[in-house]
């Protein structure tokens, strides 16, 4: 039996040195402690700042209403502006991302839009028949919507379409758990970044 346990103890310690496994323990000295010296750095001249800023700026919030425990947007939302006209090459996408952990809903999925023209000039008929749509399912904190493929020397709005009753499985879908409960107010971040 002696053996034995020798024997586990060797393959034990092949393994350990195998994969170069070192132990060591310190010692905390409060006998001999000093201050440490302090370390001075100077700041940069400026703040670096993306190439792309001012490039994707904010529009309209998202109003959410309620009839009974259904969800409502009453009117068209043109949330983020993007405005690529300044660009002369390249392929770019726009990430709309959650930020905050709105609590309180039965269910909360929204459609974002994507309209080829500038927010501003956006009618109706243009958020009746968008570019392209992606579909944020808010679960947890990660939930975003993508917009890939923007084109340089090209405008765009995103947003969310006006809904009298939001219950579209496929895309804006909400609910509350009760007609008197109030729940947490999402809240959005747009960013633009070249992907060629």
């Amino acid at each position: 039996m002696t053996w034995l346990a020798f024997g586990l103890v060797g393959m034990l310690m092949g393994v350990i040195w195998a994969v170069g496994y070192a132990t060591s323990n310190a010692v905390v000295d409060t006998a001999g402690a000093t201050a440490a010296p302090a370390v001075f750095g100077t700041p940069p001249a400026d703040s670096p700042t993306s190439e792309y800023a001012g490039l994707i700026t904010s529009n309209t919030p998202l109003t959410i209403g309620f009839v009974g425990t259904w969800g409502k947007i009453d009117a068209d939302t043109p949330m983020f502006d993007v405005d690529l006209t300044a660009q002369t090459s390249g392929t770019y996408f726009v990430d709309v991302l959650l930020t905050n952990n709105p609590g309180g809903w039965s269910v909360l999925q929204l459609e974002f839009l994507r309209l080829d023209l500038a927010c501003s000039a956006a009618t109706a008929v243009d958020w009746a028949s968008p570019a392209a749509s992606s579909v944020m399912v808010i679960e947890n904190e990660d939930a975003y919507a993508t917009f890939s493929g923007l084109a340089a020397a090209s405008e765009h709005c995103i947003g969310v379409q006006a809904t009298l009753k939001a219950n579209d499985p496929a895309g804006t879908f909400i609910r509350r758990p009760s007609p008197t409960s109030s729940p947490t107010a999402p809240s959005f971040a747009a960013t633009l970044n070249r992907s060629s």
